[in-house]
């Protein structure tokens, strides 16, 4: 009896060693990205009070120690989280908005800046869960820093570039570029906070309300009324105000 079970224990720790043998190790950055993606995860669910870094280790199938050998902090995992996942792609896509600008395609560039906001909160779901709960958990200071880490995006700088060079060229009205650049985000964004994040539908496809959404912010810009309804058969969709008025301060 004592050697079956002195047999069975040897075979066990054989087949755990083995196992632990099998599995890959990995490397200190493999690690650290590792640990972005689930701590972008467990803020997404829980919160930035409620994602401890318990959670976050356990998630992972690892120790709190580990998360503390590549980040000082669960302010700092959330900050490499943040800044990991907003940045990817931007360069490229800037491009392709400097090359509509360059080319006076300016209702395409406010159309593909729509596009990349529902894109983004349909892929990423669980950053902008993690985000939305940041803001309302943390004290305006804090929030404060968080505002001027993502105004750091290469997109806001591009955004004021392109307003104040329309409005060198006489195409655009008068007013502050940044504070401009902010009012063609808002539009998309809270669509995209309503469709994407809230599953509030809209009974015209997206590519149409991204379109009215475009000429409605040209003809602000170019101080015009006759733009913003010159689509076809706008007036009579009135499922894109019914998701659009969903809840109005949420974008």
């Amino acid at each position: 009896m004592v050697n079956t079970l002195t047999a069975g224990s040897t075979a066990t720790s054989r087949a755990s060693e083995s196992a632990a043998a099998g599995r890959k190790r990995l490397t200190a950055a493999e690690r650290r990205t590792q640990l972005i993606e689930v701590a972008i995860s467990v803020f997404g669910q829980r919160g930035f009070r409620g994602a401890t870094t318990k959670a976050i280790a356990d998630a992972a199938g690892i120790s709190e120690a580990t998360i503390f050998r590549h980040f000082p902090s669960k302010d700092a995992l959330y900050v490499a989280a943040f800044r990991q996942r907003t940045g990817v792609g931007t360069a490229q896509f800037v491009a392709l908005l400097e090359g509509l600008a360059d080319r006076r395609q300016d209702e395409e560039l406010l159309r593909a800046l729509g596009r990349a906001m529902l894109s983004g909160y349909e892929r990423d779901r669980d950053l902008h869960r993690m985000l939305m709960y940041a803001w309302l958990d943390q004290d305006e200071a804090a929030n404060r820093r968080m505002s001027e880490q993502i105004r750091e995006s290469p997109l806001f700088a591009f955004l004021e570039r392109y307003i104040a060079r329309r409005q060198a060229e006489g195409t655009f009205r008068a007013g502050d570029p940044a504070l401009l650049s902010r009012a063609l985000l808002a539009l998309p964004i809270h669509y995209a906070v309503q469709t994407k994040l809230y599953g509030i539908s809209s009974d015209a496809p997206d590519e149409e309300v991204l379109a009215l959404h475009a000429r409605f912010l040209l003809a602000g810009l170019r101080g015009t009324g006759s733009d913003a309804s010159s689509g076809p058969n706008e007036p009579s969709k009135p499922g894109v105000c019914a998701a659009e008025a969903g809840a109005g301060d949420a974008g």
